[in-house]
């Protein structure tokens, strides 16, 4: 059987020392890069109001959600693998 040749994944982090996102004045983000190998897949941007996916070669339509529409996303999607694993047991 043939390998697969693997592509590492790498996450870059772009932060001052300490940032504070939950102050009403704050302008601070934190910016996260993932990467396939030399490929940027996609930016995360968090803030004190938000959580935005900017995939690679959009610089126009973002994904944005609140952090409480992030978190039922979130839920809804590890519910939904979590029943599609039972049916794959059965």
């Amino acid at each position: 059987m043939k390998k697969r040749k693997k592509t590492r994944t790498s996450v870059t982090v772009y932060q001052a020392s300490s940032v504070e996102l939950t102050r009403r004045a704050s302008r601070n983000s934190l910016t996260v890069e993932v990467r396939s190998g030399e490929q940027l897949l996609g930016t995360l941007v968090m803030g004190r109001g938000s959580v935005q996916w900017w995939p690679h070669g959009n610089k126009t339509n973002d994904f944005k959600k609140s952090w409480t529409e992030f978190a039922k996303l979130l839920g809804q999607m590890m519910a939904k693998t979590r029943s599609t694993r039972r049916h794959q047991q059965s």
